[in-house]
């Protein structure tokens, strides 16, 4: 379990610093780095699950200038490995409603990483100063220093936000999922109905220009005659 758990948030911790290396190739977005989670925990299915789920809330959400997003990547690791831990700790609760459960304990996490991210980015304007400051001293020796001071913050923080709520909360999480009352567990179950129409909402809300509107409902009325023509074939 912790071999597993480590690999995860690993991986996940050195995608995060895409953006201050590469330069923002979407790896670290939910589709690549849900099944890559999935697969690590045994579990690519799940992966796919919750990186739907997570993509369709956040879409709207574009790091566009100073405004820094809700960070989607605590909480797309996070909920993988508690959905994928719960569901061999608990055999008597729908798929659905674990993976929503475990999605609602993540949720909070991106509010975190977001509000860290801000103190981050203000550290990083500090030390900016003071390298242009050294800069013109002819001192030019803490650049690459600073540079790599950047990534090991980044990388630190990510591991963190995705380790610590995972391995010392599982079991606190697999208590409070075995004693939730029946209605509870069933209004999660439905809010799984919820989530899927909340995320097409979100879609709709940013295609609804006349020239996209009629591409956007033409892509969902065939994805759902591919959904059923395969069903059929099956």
């Amino acid at each position: 379990m912790l071999t597993e758990i480590l690999l995860v948030c690993l991986a996940a911790a050195i995608i995060s610093i895409d953006v201050r290396t590469i330069g923002g190739t979407m790896l670290s977005r939910p589709l690549i780095l849900g099944p890559l989670a999935g697969f690590l925990m045994g579990d690519i299915g799940t992966g796919f699950i919750v990186a739907v789920f997570v993509e369709l809330l956040w879409i709207g959400l574009v790091p566009i200038g100073a405004y820094l997003p809700v960070e989607s990547l605590p909480i797309t690791v996070v909920t993988v490995v508690l959905a994928v831990h719960l569901r061999n700790a608990t055999g008597n609760m729908p798929y659905i409603t674990l993976i929503l459960f475990a999605l609602m304990v993540a949720v909070p996490l991106g509010y975190v990483g977001r509000w860290l991210e801000s103190h981050i980015r203000n550290m990083n304007s500090y030390i900016s100063r003071k390298l242009l400051e050294k800069a013109g001293e002819g001192e030019f020796g803490m650049i690459s220093a600073a540079q790599y001071l950047n990534i090991v913050v980044t990388f630190t923080k990510n591991f963190l936000l995705c380790f610590i709520p995972v391995w010392f909360g599982h079991d606190i999480f697999v208590t409070v999922i075995n004693s939730m009352p029946a209605q509870v567990k069933e209004g999660v179950f439905s809010a799984g109905w919820l989530i899927p129409a909340l995320g097409f909402a979100v879609v709709m809300e940013i295609f609804l220009v006349a020239r996209h509107l009629k591409i956007f409902f033409l892509s969902y009325i065939l994805s759902i005659a591919v959904f059923f023509a395969v069903k059929i074939i099956r």
